[in-house]
């Protein structure tokens, strides 16, 4: 199963745990730097057994020693990065949490270099357990913000599906951003409430 094999190349110490209320699988990303306004973030909507999630931006640890600390483009990991099965099509959420305003270079470069160790991952896969993650899955990048006391632009997470906008990066790459302003503490955001056929 895809799930085993993930778990079987992550370092536990890293993994996030799936959380299983009620048989619905949920997900809390924390942020535990001081100064951090954004605490947590709760992800619900998963199927417990078919979901994986780990930490890529943890204190004291690069995304690997093999790389040059001193260059800062490609040692930037995002927050959380979650393996799931939503109605038989594999996804991969690479997540990341800002208590400010999001400097649009800085978190697409944390998306970059997170889909990059995506792919690393997947080669891995491929090679020792025959799985082709990157064919099978699709992509979605979620940021979630608290930049401002202005509740007006909070995203309403019932109701309608939330779309991702699309951003063009400085080097014109394409990122398709589900974009999650201001959840109140203990609101909680169902993954399927995302509008999952859109963008890339």
């Amino acid at each position: 199963m895809i799930i085993d094999n993930i778990k079987a190349i992550i370092n536990p110490d890293v993994s996030i745990e799936v959380i299983d209320k009620n048989g619905h699988g949920t997900i809390i990303l924390a942020e535990n730097a001081r100064e951090a306004k954004l605490k947590q973030i709760i992800l619900r909507g998963f199927d417990t057994h078919q979901t994986f999630a780990f930490k890529l931006d943890v204190a004291g640890k690069r995304i690997s020693e093999y790389l040059n600390p001193s260059a800062e483009k490609i040692n930037k990991g995002c927050d959380g990065i979650i393996f799931t099965s939503i109605k038989n099509q594999w996804y991969v959420f690479i997540c990341e949490l800002k208590s400010g305003k999001p400097n649009e270079t800085k978190y697409l470069l944390q998306f970059r270099n997170s889909y990059i160790f995506v792919k690393f991952l997947s080669a891995i896969l491929e090679e020792f357990y025959s799985i082709n993650l990157i064919e099978n899955c699709s992509i979605k990048y979620i940021l979630f913000d608290k930049q401002q006391k202005n509740r007006l632009n909070k995203t309403l997470v019932k109701g309608h599906k939330i779309e991702p906008e699309m951003i063009v990066s400085e080097d014109n790459k394409i990122f398709y951003v589900y974009k999650i302003h201001h959840l109140r503490e203990n609101e909680f955001l169902n993954i399927r409430h995302l509008k999952l056929n859109s963008g890339g």
